[in-house]
């Protein structure tokens, strides 16, 4: 019987919600004084942009070994399959912004 937990589109939903949620943690941590939205400028005229979601991805790495650990490998495939949906949007963002 497939569990809750063993699924990828929850995997998937974790992958895109994990870097977004460390995104905020690190304007709320690192550049409290700047607005989220002075904050993404910032990084957009500093063309650092992809620089700082690639490193956001980075938890996905724990969530993954985690679901693997778990032995939930439907769920650990949606995360992996999340990441690679960042990585070609930071490829994105790197050559044509």
């Amino acid at each position: 019987m497939k569990s809750r937990l063993n699924n990828i589109w929850l995997g998937m939903v974790l992958g895109i919600i994990v870097p977004v949620i460390t995104i905020f943690v690190v304007n709320l941590i690192r550049f409290d004084e700047y607005t989220i939205g002075e904050y993404f400028k910032i990084m957009f005229e500093r063309k650092i942009l992809s620089s700082m979601i690639s490193l956001c991805a980075i938890p996905n790495l724990l969530v993954f070994l985690i679901f693997i650990w778990m032995n939930k490998l439907y769920s650990a495939r949606g995360v992996l399959a999340s990441t690679f949906i960042l990585g070609f949007i930071i490829i994105g963002i790197k050559f044509l912004l």
